[in-house]
Formats: C-alpha cells, structure tokens, sequence
C-alpha cells in the first residue's frame, strides 16, 4: 500500500469530523466540542508551533486512511511528549499498519519529543486492541484512570 501521510488542511475538515464522530460512537461519548472548535483549535493556515493541536492525515492514493490528532505535552520525568487525543483508521485499511505509521509520524512531528500518551475508552475494543501491540515498546505511556487505579489498590 502507498500510504502518504500528511498534515491536515482545511479540506480535510470533513472527513476529520467524521472520524471524530465515529470515534465519538465507540467511546460512548455524546458529544465532543471538536466540531465546533476545530477552525480555532487547528489552525489550519499557521505554523505548527502556533496550533493548539496538530493533525495528520493518512492517504492511500488520493483514499483517506485515517487521521490522528495530538497535541503537545511536558511531563517533568520524561520532557517533551505528545498527547494523542485521537486516532482513526477506515475499516478497510486496519490492520494494515496504518495506525503504527501514522503514530510514528506523529512521534517525529516535532524533534523534542520523547514520548507519546494516550487514553482509551474503555468501550473502545478497536482502539484497546491497537494499542495493545505497542505494550512491550517504550514508545507509548499509558495513563490510568483514578477508578481503575482505585480498584488495583483493594
């Protein structure tokens, strides 16, 4: 597969908008504030440094793929990282190495980084299973949440 991944232009806001409700749909979520705050958190026209967050798309030929948004985070033990608030890969194209390619392009978006984080909703099976394989890499930092975190104590 000829997979390009690229950063997000104001064309891509549609499909962006789709992934984040398909996302919505198997996290449970009943609403996110992405639809109505996309213009001002991408920022499509500026620098990468001036974005509240950035997003990349994944295409194969001129197919969308999938598309990830993160944004970036300092942690005092590890130093510069990346926050993925979301990722979405097309039913077609999973399995296919697109999430591990888009992740590493997102990893290597800005120089300083040094790790990148997540959350998974718990009802998000497909997401869960993804991230799953990178368990064994020091590549991602999973955060737990205080209910969980809460039940490994008792």
């Amino acid at each position: 597969m000829n997979l390009k991944i690229v950063e997000a232009k104001q064309n891509d806001k549609d499909f962006i908008l789709h992934a984040n409700h398909e996302i919505d749909v198997v996290s449970s979520i009943e609403t996110s504030k992405l639809k109505e705050n996309i213009d001002e958190d991408l920022l499509f026209d500026c620098q990468p440094k001036d974005k509240k967050m950035i997003c990349l798309i994944a295409k194969s030929e001129d197919e969308y793929a999938g598309m990830v948004l993160f944004s970036r985070v300092y942690w005092a033990d590890r130093g510069e990282g990346i926050y993925v608030s979301q990722a979405y890969v097309i039913p077609k194209f999973r399995g296919c190495g697109v999430f591990k390619k888009m992740l590493r392009s997102a990893f290597n978006f800005f120089d300083d980084t040094k790790f990148v984080t997540l959350l998974v909703a718990k009802n998000n099976e497909v997401m869960k299973k993804c991230v799953k394989n990178f368990e064994k890499e020091d590549m991602l930092s999973f955060v737990i949440n205080k209910e969980d975190f809460l039940k490994k104590l008792n």
